[in-house]
């Protein structure tokens, strides 16, 4: 019996959700033309034992009942949103398992919390900030991934993302995800608990991608601010020497004066960018309604440093002593660079005109790392 590749790619997204690993391992499995071989490596693999393993617990779900009833023990009050107990089963939690998440809430922390939490770090000062939702895991990691928050490292291309990457699969014990926005929605509309298996999703995503968008657990976003103008002529000098870049053939040829009046894809990537990427906006208006609903952890390229202190800070993972250099300008050849065109102090200009939101926000907000984390969402 031959399968063709069609087959090969219908019968993984069918049973898996996803697209087979390669093209090497569709050849194979076409060269075997063996329905035991197929089988073999669909249902044998981890992705199909995560998805049908045994739910031991399926029948002790917590119940509506027992999720008023935790909120009103711990936390004296009624639960804010009648979805909460769908959503706590759709994360596979028992009763055990919310009390437990619960317990390691800020909103517990700071009313109860001290009675039976001890404090983030041993060495904390008197009123030291609690991380987001969870204790500290300096101890040998011995806690599902689902009873924490779901971290977001929201990538912005030229912001040091690639180095970072590398300190966050050590932070993150490995539990990172390294996705694209294409990707992501496919993997939440196929079962949204995958997710239960990562601390940090990364990529270049933005605040809205599907993951956060799902709610299935408490959300926290990481992101590095650049100087809009340095970024913007790092961009251009990388999208010109990377032949793969969906930009370059439109600006291959373009001083970056011309490309940045002339190219609305590169104008879109430059302008404000950063600010649409982390707030979902390019306002002021944006950035503060922002701040107030949701749970970050922002920093500078020029200060990574402090903004990797202030993540192990409010995570309670450590941080590795060394940042690594990739993917720096110094990485990759290509044409002149910009700063040696002759209309490039013209290019900066405008650019400093068309970004001066995100300047602002920069020069204003990011003199040093800037958290909500644990701070209770605000609605006025």
């Amino acid at each position: 019996m031959a399968f063709g590749r069609d087959d090969i790619i219908s019968a993984y997204r069918r049973l898996l959700g996803r697209d087979p690993e390669d093209e090497a391992t569709v050849v194979a499995l076409m060269a075997s033309a063996d329905l035991d071989t197929l089988l073999a490596a669909l249902l044998d693999g981890e992705d199909w034992r995560w998805r049908h393993r045994p739910r031991a617990n399926a029948d002790r779900l917590v119940t509506d009942e027992e999720v008023a009833a935790i909120y009103g023990a711990l936390l004296g009050r009624a639960p804010e949103d009648a979805a909460l107990g769908p959503r706590y089963r759709a994360a596979t939690m028992t009763a055990v398992d919310l009390m437990f998440f619960v317990m390691r809430s800020p909103e517990f922390k700071k009313n109860a919390g001290r009675r039976f939490s001890r404090e983030y770090a041993l060495d904390a000062s008197e009123g030291a900030p609690h991380p987001a939702g969870h204790g500290a895991l300096r101890l040998p990691f011995s806690l599902e991934p689902r009873l924490v928050p779901l971290y977001h490292f929201l990538h912005i291309p030229k912001t040091a993302g690639t180095s970072l990457n590398r300190v966050f699969d050590r932070m993150f014990r490995g539990l990172v995800f390294y996705t694209n926005p294409a990707e992501l929605t496919a993997k939440v509309r196929a079962d949204p608990a995958f997710f239960h298996r990562y601390l940090l999703v990364t990529g270049h995503i933005d605040v809205n991608n599907a993951a956060a968008t799902a709610g299935v657990r408490e959300n926290v976003f990481l992101a590095v601010f650049r100087d809009p103008v340095q970024r913007a002529v790092s961009l251009y000098d990388y999208i010109r020497a990377t032949a793969e870049h969906p930009l370059h053939c439109a600006i291959r040829d373009l001083t970056l004066l011309e490309a940045f009046r002339s190219s609305g894809g590169f104008r879109k990537v430059t302008i404000n960018a950063q600010l649409r990427t982390v707030f979902g906006g390019a306002t002021m208006r944006h950035v503060r309604e922002a701040l107030k609903a949701r749970s970050y952890v922002l920093g500078r390229q020029d200060a990574l440093e402090d903004f990797l202190d202030a993540v192990a800070h409010f995570t309670g993972f450590p941080r590795p002593p060394a940042i690594p250099r990739l993917n720096t300008a110094g990485d990759h050849g290509g044409p002149e660079p910009a700063r040696i065109q002759p209309d490039h102090d013209q290019a900066l200009a405008e650019i400093a005109e068309a970004c001066r939101p995100e300047i602002a926000f920069v020069g204003q907000w990011l003199s040093r790392p800037l958290s909500t984390v644990g701070a209770p969402p605000r609605r006025d």
